[in-house]
């Protein structure tokens, strides 16, 4: 059953309602039934005794759909409490400030379940980079079932979850450099249906990432059968985001071709100067594909830098056979360093080299580390802090893999890469929603869009730049994000009936003022958030009754319960 409850009724009163359709918007007053649940939505609501929210001069929202969340570990864990904040998981304070009330976790193809006691550790050394680190007594899931059982009994967002590629892989075949055999991939598929049948929303698959990056299409297409017999989408960062990213995309649009399967293309961008020209050749082809009756849709961040794990810096081959523990011993060799340094300098091509993309050491940034001197700046600041000037030399490079073996690879980085003309014009596209993409980072230095993704978009790109308009942009954030993860109709509209999930907002004055100086800085112009018709954001900050935000619960079934 729907588990939001509020003390009351309570009415929003005069607002300019976006309801999440695309469609014009339209003055009237909202009233949230007592269940939490939208009960009423005319021109003028009687309601003695209701709670009265003031919306004149603003506009209300369905609360926002974020496609590509990393807080995976940081909503699965209880507020540790900070003195006068109310308790929220820290996965989810800065999303709600945002106006997010949904978040979809698992991306990348790396997700927290499934997972067994023999494997935790090398799971949670995978996860560092992207998804943050946890004690190990809170890894209180083992099955994909228990874990959305684990989030949703915590998150103060409603929590969608994705089965991650490299997850069920290293699960099956650990970090085997090769094509599965008949029996593996047999053995994979098991794992994601099971994982399907317990709750995952879809399949993800990280193609840049170990051990998904030794997949071959075949492997893909295997695994997007199971995913398209249950109807659930497969969202992929693909093989290449630079040099050879025509071709990854080809890739993917091939499998959903064959098997059918909903393709979401994550955070679709074209990385590097020497790529920005190719971002028309994707809208091309995503459009062939759309036009054949090829189910595809995408995300997009608001920022013209990216964030990632480190590991990401290391070509595929030094993970082979053994994870992380096999990097480390391998980095103490020399000539391994020397492998290393010269394909980062060098090879663009067998795979995505984010050295070379982020015009290197000076376009890459330390987002975190347990090493607090060097979060917040950057590789090439780094580098000279230790004594060196030449970036590419071998003590440069030294500098770099020393770090990232003293922190057993859990460093996160900000990469500089894109181009924000081309990021209108894929947020532009029709199939194209948004997501934070955002590693948490607690205690580091995060990439600004971790506070500042949703507002950005109402602000800069739809307010400043005119690249989408407001009705769009919202329609982009709420309905049309919801119905990518199967939740049309359920979340995402102010429909009566729906969840009282819900954000209020100045289109004057909404904006992001986080940075990549001062990325924690929330944004402005949100002015109450509601999930399940309780009120957690009020004039832009945090706010409980009786100092707890409680968990949101599950997103509703399909039948409205």
């Amino acid at each position: 059953m729907f588990s939001g409850r509020v003390d009351g009724e309570l009415v929003v009163r005069g607002a300019t309602i976006y309801d999440g359709t695309g469609g014009e918007p339209f003055a009237a007053d909202v009233l949230v039934g007592a269940d939490g649940r939208i009960a009423e939505v005319s021109e003028r609501v009687s309601a003695p005794g209701a709670e009265v929210v003031d919306g004149a001069d603003l506009a209300l929202a369905p609360g926002f759909v974020d496609l590509h969340s990393h807080s995976d570990l940081y909503s699965a864990v209880p507020a540790a409490g900070v003195a006068g904040e109310p308790d929220v998981p820290v996965g989810d304070a800065p999303k709600l400030l945002q106006g997010c009330t949904t978040q979809t976790f698992g991306q990348d193809g790396i997700s927290a379940a499934p997972v067994d006691d023999d494997h935790l550790d090398d799971m949670a050394s995978l996860l560092a980079g992207l998804d943050g680190t946890i004690p190990p007594e809170a890894w209180r899931w083992r099955s994909f079932g228990e874990y959305l059982s684990v989030l949703r009994s915590v998150s103060a967002t409603r929590a969608v979850g994705l089965v991650g590629h490299s997850t069920i892989r290293r699960k099956v075949m650990g970090y085997e450099a090769r094509p599965a055999r008949p029996d593996e991939l047999d053995e994979m598929r098991s794992v994601l249906a099971a994982a399907l049948d317990e709750g995952a929303s879809g399949l993800s698959s990280g193609l840049v990432y170990v051990p998904a990056a030794y997949s071959d299409t075949e492997e893909l297409v295997a695994l997007c059968e199971v995913a398209a017999s249950r109807h659930k989408p497969f969202f992929v960062h693909v093989r290449s985001e630079s040099d050879l990213v025509e071709e990854a995309t080809d890739e993917v649009l091939e499998v959903a071709a064959r098997t059918g399967c909903h393709l979401h293309y994550s955070h679709i961008k074209t990385a590097g100067p020497a790529n920005w020209h190719r971002a028309d050749a994707l809208v091309r082809k995503i459009a062939a594909a759309r036009s054949e009756k090829v189910a595809v849709s995408a995300d997009i961040h608001p920022y013209t830098a990216g964030s990632t794990t480190a590991n990401v810096l290391l070509p595929p081959w030094l993970f082979e056979g053994g994870g992380v523990a096999a990097v480390l011993a391998r980095l103490g060799d020399p000539s391994v360093r020397a492998r290393v340094r010269a394909q980062l300098l060098g090879d663009t091509t067998s795979w995505d080299n984010w050295y070379s993309f982020s015009a290197g050491w000076p376009g890459l940034m330390v987002a975190s580390a347990s090493d607090r001197r060097v979060v917040g700046r950057s590789f090439a600041d780094v580098i000279r802090a230790a004594g060196v000037d030449d970036l590419e030399s071998e003590a440069a490079f030294d500098v770099v893999i020393d770090l990232l073996v003293r922190e057993r690879l859990a460093v996160s980085l900000v990469s500089f890469n894109n181009v924000e003309e081309n990021v209108a014009r894929f947020l532009a596209e029709p199939y194209c929603s948004v997501g934070s993409d955002a590693v948490v980072n607690p205690g580091g230095h995060p990439h600004p869009r971790l506070y500042g993704t949703f507002p950005r978009v109402l602000g800069r790109f739809s307010r400043d730049l005119h690249a989408v308009s407001l009705p769009e942009a919202v329609a982009k954030m709420t309905g049309r994000a919801a119905a990518v993860v199967g939740l049309g109709g359920r979340l995402g509209e102010i429909r009566v009936g729906l969840p009282a999930d819900l954000v209020l907002f100045d289109p004057a004055s909404v904006a992001d003022r986080a940075t990549f100086e001062s990325p924690r800085l929330p944004p402005v112009g949100i002015e109450a958030v509601f999930v399940g018709g309780r009120r957690v954001v009020a004039a832009g900050r945090l706010s409980a009754d009786g100092g707890v935000i409680p968990p949101a619960g599950p997103p509703p079934l399909p039948d409205g319960s």
